[in-house]
């Protein structure tokens, strides 16, 4: 067996520029598949990333943007108690107040994220040094603050440890606020898909609702659910009070729905991709058919002296087969490295700086894919020209010129 391999990449190094030529669609074909599914992993893996400081029990409901009474459906201060007395299961409902505001500490001047939170733990977000927000911050309404990893490195570049700023104030616009807090580096910048779900500068909600929003109503709220809650109950029960209390029109997301809707797009994606590639992969196929006739033909004396001294069908069919598996398989390997390597450009370049992580790469599928094409390149477009050598009669062939 390792005879017709060896002669088989004879043959194939003595055509070399051939041989390349011929496998040029198959290596596009699979590249584009492999870098789509490494992309993809990729970003599924920065879609959990993203929300792994935020406590997968939360949800978030708000007007639909679509109705035509907008001002009917907005959210005030008491939609929140009616919300966490009527709706079982539910632990704390906040308002969704978040803004991007410059934020002062010393000499040092940064544009955050900045909003109100509860004392009950939206985040998963381990504490560094001090203590989280507490049931007395929320009932004074008091001007402490928690922050992030993100604010505190950039607020206090010289602090040598975060224990080293809690007491320390800080500054937005005249507002004067403590740190009572600072959160550990799990917290993963969630404004990277366009919807902040955390803070930097998080202050009781109380205290953002009397100074910033008072007489105002909500984007939104974000609702905590009890730990083992049926999630997708509370939202629906949350969806359907406020409407009756309102009469107008709301929607709510959770991460799980944000989740789907990113794996949903890179399905479409896939789809659209795959078709693109199977399309170089029938055309490379087609290639390899064509130049494995023209092969058979240039070798047609060859196969006659080969037959006349004892060679029989099935060897000569073997000997073409494996020249046509040698060339699938050169050529899927090669698109499988280089979709590899674009897939890990992708997920290192672009899609781990806007979230933190890095996803693995799903060797288990890029090798089924390499692996998976070369056979069937091999089997469908191979057999024929492997078949055509065998059953040729060797008095023609050894009368051929």
């Amino acid at each position: 067996m390792l005879a017709y391999f060896i002669e088989a990449a004879r043959v194939l190094l003595a055509n070399r520029t051939r041989s390349i030529l011929t496998i040029i669609g198959l290596v596009v074909g699979v590249a584009t598949i492999v870098s789509v599914q490494v992309a993809a992993q990729g970003m599924a893996g920065a879609v959990s990333g993203i929300f792994k400081g935020t406590n997968a029990n939360t949800f978030f409901v708000f007007p639909k943007s679509t109705q035509g009474n907008v001002v009917r459906a907005a959210l005030k201060l008491s939609d929140l108690a009616l919300v966490q007395e009527r709706v079982p299961g539910v632990v704390s409902v906040i308002p969704f107040s978040r803004r991007q505001t410059v934020v002062d500490a010393g000499h040092q001047r940064v544009r955050l994220r900045f909003g109100g939170e509860s004392d009950k733990r939206f985040s998963t977000s381990p504490l560094a040094a001090g203590r989280t927000l507490n049931a007395d911050d929320i009932a004074t309404a008091a001007a402490v603050c928690v922050i992030s990893d993100n604010a505190y490195t950039r607020l206090f570049p010289g602090a040598s440890s975060p224990q080293d700023v809690v007491g320390s104030s800080i500054y937005v616009g005249s507002k004067r606020y403590v740190i009572a807090g600072v959160l550990g580096k799990t917290k993963i910048d969630t404004a990277a898909l366009g919807f902040d779900v955390s803070n930097d500068v998080a202050i009781p909600y109380t205290t953002f609702y009397n100074t910033y929003q008072r007489g105002s109503s909500f984007f939104g709220i974000s609702v905590l659910a009890a730990q083992g809650a049926d999630l997708k109950s509370l939202e629906t029960q949350t969806q359907a009070l406020l409407t009756q209390v309102h009469g107008a029109q709301y929607q709510y997301f959770d991460f799980g729905f944000f989740a789907k809707t990113i794996n949903g797009f890179f399905s479409i994606v896939g789809l659209i991709v795959g078709a693109v590639g199977a399309i170089s992969l029938v055309v490379a196929g087609i290639g390899i058919m064509n130049i494995m006739l023209v092969s058979v033909t240039e070798r047609t004396r060859e196969i006659g002296v080969r037959k006349a001294i004892g060679a029989r069908s099935s060897q000569v069919l073997l000997q073409f087969f494996i020249e046509s598996l040698l060339l699938s398989a050169f050529g899927c390997l090669t698109g499988m490295l280089i979709g590899v390597g674009l897939g890990v450009i992708v997920n290192k370049g672009f899609i781990a700086k806007i979230s933190g992580v890095t996803g693995g790469i799903p060797w288990l599928e890029v090798i089924a894919i390499a692996v998976g094409f070369a056979t069937l390149v091999t089997l469908v477009f191979g057999t024929y020209p492997a078949y055509r050598a065998a059953k040729l009669d060797p008095i023609e062939a050894l009368r051929y010129e």
